[in-house]
């Protein structure tokens, strides 16, 4: 399947841009002076010293970090970023953790062939069974908070397993998994929807076919109520180390109906109920990898915009081409980031900062678009 080039996409929106810049921000993104747009960048390792690092993100205009969990806890780097007038984001991982199923692998979730819920490098631990994995994740998270108070806690892989990153346009909604069907969230099933599971239905899949044949409405919503009961329990335990910090979702790429509402009944993330929880939605519009014109960066953008409420939309770019061979060049990436920017985005978030520090020409891009 060929990728749609940046020739294909509508004129520059350099109005959008303007646009963009003039409007209000949220949270503590709302700071003093002339308003402009969020430019993020996604970092997850540097190495001091950092004079550099932020020299070079003063010259583009990047003013937000979305970090991780050992860039928080760098008290230099943290200094530096306060310095610089930064805004941090915390980005932490929920559910995606070979780590913790290595050392315990009855926690994986289960798809519904009965097998764990793996794909490459993805590998989900179960949403309701993991107990003991979530309230460590939980009290681990408010520490963080505490003692890195960053402005921003972005939750990723707040959802069920599916590898989305190579989910292309052509897929049909029954290639995509489903899960989990293991003992603790089929029970949990049945007692709060007040379902039950026939009794000769022995295997896995057996049960999975059956609840996906007759209850598939029932289970996307139970999904999708365990889902935002999490995001509940993390962003309430955050607020208790830091009334100030606000909350960030990863959000999967998918519109409200693609896939056949797959962005529900697969990831589980229904934004009616999680954008009440948010001050910010971050949907992760890597047009290239799933081989989508940079036009659809936007469409995605105005679709979550429809149904996220009072939360505010910060889609993220990729920089560089993953999961596919073609080459995602300087012009594409331009075009991708001119359709980020227009309204009702905030802003863009690039992944990856390494990405774009290798490529002179897509930096010149960003100061064009920017400044």
């Amino acid at each position: 399947m060929k990728i749609s080039g940046a020739k294909a996409v509508a004129p520059a929106v350099g109005l959008a841009v303007l646009m963009s810049i003039l409007m209000p921000a949220r949270g503590r993104l709302a700071a003093s002076g002339p308003r402009r747009p969020v430019v993020g960048v996604k970092i997850y390792e540097a190495s001091p010293p950092f004079d550099g690092l932020f020299q070079k993100w003063r010259e583009l205009g990047i003013n937000t970090l979305f970090v991780s969990e050992a860039l928080l806890s760098d008290g230099d780097f943290r200094t530096r970023a306060r310095a610089d007038g930064l805004t941090l984001f915390l980005i932490y991982p929920v559910f995606q953790s070979p780590e913790a199923i290595k050392a315990d692998p009855d926690l994986a979730a289960i798809t519904a062939s009965g097998a764990p819920a793996r794909d490459d490098w993805v590998e989900f631990v179960c949403p309701t069974k993991g107990d003991d994995y979530l309230e460590s994740r939980i009290a681990h998270l408010k520490s963080l908070v505490a003692e890195g108070h960053p402005d921003v806690v972005s939750l990723d892989f707040i959802r069920y397993f599916v590898f989305w990153e190579k989910v292309a346009p052509d897929r049909t909604p029954g290639s995509l998994p489903q899960t989990c069907f293991c003992p603790y969230c089929l029970r949990f099933f049945e007692n709060e929807l007040n379902v039950k599971i026939p009794a000769g239905l022995t295997t896995t899949a057996e049960k999975a076919k059956w609840i996906l044949e007759n209850h598939a409405v029932q289970w996307a919503e139970w999904k999708c109520r365990r889902i935002a009961r999490t995001v509940e329990r993390l962003t309430a335990a955050a607020r208790q180390a830091d009334p100030k910090v606000k909350v960030n979702l990863h959000l999967v790429p998918w519109r409200k109906d693609d896939f056949g509402g797959a962005v529900r009944s697969v990831a589980g993330q229904d934004l009616t109920l999680l954008a009440p929880l948010a001050d910010y939605l971050s949907p992760m519009v890597y047009h290239h990898m799933v081989r989508q014109t940079p036009a659809w960066v936007h469409e995605v953008v105005v679709d979550m915009a429809a149904r996220g409420g009072r939360a505010a939309v910060l889609p993220s770019i990729q920089v560089a081409e993953a999961y596919v061979p073609e080459k995602l060049d300087a012009v594409e990436f331009g075009a991708a980031l001119e359709q980020a920017l227009r309204p009702p985005s905030i802003g863009v978030v690039f992944w990856s900062w390494d990405a774009l520090a290798k490529s002179p020409e897509k930096q010149a891009v960003l100061k064009r678009l920017i400044h």
